[in-house]
């Protein structure tokens, strides 16, 4: 788990500086770190950046147990040369991951903060280039895994809708009919294991829209576990239900690179999506 802190500014300060002085044991990059993973609230709303502090102003951060135990770690699924992909956890921001990892590294796609699994990162700029390319050309196959609660009646379904993102609130709009300014996102699905009401769900995004899966899923009705934005809380309040969404990135296939990257082309790399399912088998079962 971990604990919470609140504190009130008494002087003009940069945040992280001013959690660093008031945290114990606490250090600036590790405060820096945690503002970037959404756990750091000024005023009672997040704050994703290394805002100037006024006095008087509350602050509110909730420290993992890892991180006081000086133990965050992101493990290494497949590294070379030019690329490094990470097995990345819950509650740690996509763009910490070079701060972790302590070293230079380029972004080339990104995952949610509470979504979990692979992601790849760029060791130079000639590989970010192809990469970045590639994965907005689709020519990097994604596949996801999420529990849902209630589960879909079909056993598997390609969906189509179209979406809007409001930038001012990271919030995608969604509609089942083509509108101005929305874009049309596909998600394919199958369920791989019904648990009571509850489903696992093998997730195929056929376009990379901004909280696609999130988003989608709970316009039909099948909401993710433990995802508040979207989903229904209510779901999430299941006897050991995790309080964070249950989706997990857990495969990815690289195809149609050049650049010096061919030697990826047909490479699958894998992870586990590490759900602990107890408390539906306790709930169903």
């Amino acid at each position: 788990m971990g604990k919470k802190y609140e504190f009130k500014a008494s002087k003009t300060e940069r945040l992280s500086a001013f959690l660093a002085s008031n945290v114990p044991a606490l250090s600036s990059s590790k405060a820096d770190m945690l503002i970037k993973c959404g756990e750091v609230r000024v005023n009672g709303v997040k704050t994703k950046a290394n805002a100037l502090l006024a006095c008087g102003d509350t602050v509110s951060i909730f420290v993992p147990d890892a991180v006081n135990k000086n133990a965050v770690a992101v493990p290494v699924v497949y590294e070379d040369d030019n690329i490094v992909i990470f097995d990345k956890p819950k509650r740690t921001a996509y763009d910490a991951l070079p701060q972790l990892y302590n070293a230079p590294l380029f972004a080339v796609h990104r995952l949610d903060t509470n979504t979990t699994g692979l992601i790849v990162f760029a060791k130079t700029e000639k590989a970010m280039k192809e990469l970045s390319d590639a994965f907005k050309e689709r020519r990097v196959k994604k596949v996801y895994e999420a529990a849902v609660l209630p589960a879909p009646e079909s056993d598997g379904e390609t969906l189509t809708a179209y979406t809007k993102l409001l930038n001012d609130r990271n919030l995608a709009l969604v509609s089942d009919k083509p509108k101005n300014g929305y874009k049309t996102m596909i998600t394919e699905y199958t369920v791989i294991r019904r648990i009571g009401d509850a489903a696992i769900l093998r997730v195929f995004p056929h376009t990379g829209r901004t909280h696609q899966i999130r988003a989608h899923l709970s316009f039909i009705g099948c909401p993710i576990i433990g995802e508040h934005k979207y989903g229904i809380k209510g779901n999430a309040a299941l006897q050991g239900a995790p309080d964070t969404q249950m989706l997990a990135a857990v495969e990815l296939e690289f195809t149609g690179l050049k650049g010096g990257l061919e030697y990826l082309n047909e490479k699958t790399f894998t992870v586990s999506s590490g759900f602990d399912v107890t408390f539906l088998l306790s709930a169903y079962c």
